[in-house]
């Protein structure tokens, strides 16, 4: 039992560490209100890992450390955001359909980055919103066989 904790706790840590790092490779399309964050391809191991929900919301704020907006919404904002999408799509990616999970993840984050972008930066809402969700969209919707072929290799290392 202790070695299980132990083992989701790293898994959470190398996620987070993993998603941070991809946002800073990408930098120059990672931040932005017409953003390609790379790194959001990983959100959807949550569905398969509920326990990887923490990993988002860590990964985000490690990341959001380096953004040029730097400040409370991309420090408290998103993560929490994360957490509460993340938790959405578990539930509906395991009720559901792990594609349902993943849409609702996207649109999630993508309402997130256009009320923090219209409240603090006074860009438009709906042409933000419209930009990062397509991008969410494919990423994150198109990260769930991605995610269901790194979890299965995962579970054969072990």
């Amino acid at each position: 039992m202790e070695r299980e904790r132990l083992r989701k706790i790293a898994e959470v840590g190398v996620v987070a560490a993993t998603y941070a790092a991809l946002v800073l490779l990408f930098a120059p399309i990672s931040f932005a209100a017409v953003q390609f964050r790379v790194a959001e391809v990983l959100k959807s191991a949550v569905i398969f890992r509920p326990h990887l929900i923490w990993a988002m919301a860590i990964g985000v704020g490690v990341a959001n450390l380096m953004s040029p907006f730097g400040g409370p919404w991309e420090l408290l904002w998103m993560p929490a955001m994360n957490l509460v999408g993340g938790y959405g799509a578990w539930l509906l990616g395991t009720r559901l359909n792990p594609y349902v999970g993943a849409a609702f993840f996207a649109a999630w984050i993508s309402l997130a980055v256009a009320v923090m972008l219209f409240a603090a930066a006074g860009l438009p809402f709906l042409p933000t919103l419209g930009s990062v969700l397509i991008s969410e969209l494919i990423l994150v919707v198109g990260g769930v066989p991605v995610m269901r072929w790194v979890m299965r290799r995962v579970e054969d290392v072990r």
